[in-house]
């Protein structure tokens, strides 16, 4: 009950008189996308960090398939990517310094439940989404994810469903870095911010409806059946997103779509 009411209180706290983002989703995940895919004029990725966990950024780079690119380039062409070719494409804003992201203080928690996140999401983010605007919250935190029952130490990111806020888990991305390996790390962040908001705007079959089946069909949620794809089911834990790192950081593209979840947001 104390989650649904923070929930809903996203909804209160909307912009302006247009109807709030996160209180459709909550109602209804097609109504969502279809305001993030066909009336939002304005995309907008807002980003805090814990004091102590900064994502990787000013300067970071990172070489895929022969191609290097600033870090958080990877994370805004992604969501170019996404609206290539439809009749509304919206501008899309991604902080590229720490400077235009936000420190928030020391939290001191080992660990964090969606309400938890939600609370500080509510406490410290600025931009409110609507019909005609997106903002997702992405926020860096130390300490790992509880799912209600236990405490999950390999989950790297989580997309709290019915909103647009995002958390990423630095102690996690960190433990991802062992070995020689450098670019790891850096690529599990980048891959993880890329497959948490790409649930939050419909995919898979979450609200944008697939053009030709692709979804997991094991039960695994809303998640592709393409292991070379972001939003394959196993690429939300530690050891899966080293593979998928090693892997596609030599075969792989700057956009870690496959093409059936690009063609579903192209063609909805």
């Amino acid at each position: 009950m104390r989650l649904f009411l923070i929930m809903m209180a996203l909804v209160f706290f909307g912009c302006g008189k247009e109807k709030s983002v996160s209180d459709a989703r909550n109602l209804n995940p097609y109504e969502t996308t279809k305001n993030y895919f066909t009336s939002s004029a304005k995309l907008v990725v807002e980003v805090a960090y814990e004091s102590g966990q900064e994502p990787y950024a000013d300067g970071t780079t990172l070489t895929i398939a022969g191609e290097t690119v600033a870090l958080w380039e990877v994370l805004e062409r992604n969501l170019t990517a996404l609206f290539v070719g439809r009749s509304v494409i919206p501008t899309i804003t991604v902080p590229k310094q720490l400077a235009a992201m936000k420190e928030l203080p020391v939290q001191g928690k080992a660990s964090w439940t969606a309400e938890d996140i939600l609370k500080l999401g509510e406490q410290h983010r600025t931009g409110r989404s609507s019909t005609s605007e997106t903002y997702f919250f992405v926020v860096f935190l130390g300490g790992v994810f509880n799912d209600g029952s236990a405490d999950r130490p390999t989950t790297v990111g989580v997309s709290l469903g019915g909103t647009t806020v995002v958390a990423i888990f630095k102690d996690v991305v960190r433990q991802t870095g062992m070995g020689a390996a450098g670019f790891i790390p850096r690529y599990v962040e980048q891959a993880t911010l890329v497959h948490e908001i790409g649930h939050a705007l419909g995919l898979v079959d979450n609200g944008l409806p697939m053009k030709v089946a692709h979804k997991d069909a094991d039960g695994h949620g809303a998640h592709c059946n393409n292991p070379d794809c972001v939003m394959y089911w196993l690429n939300e834990g530690r050891t899966d997103l080293i593979q998928f790192a090693i892997r596609m950081n030599v075969l792989g593209n700057v956009v870690m779509y496959d093409q059936k979840c690009l063609d579903d947001a192209r063609n909805f």
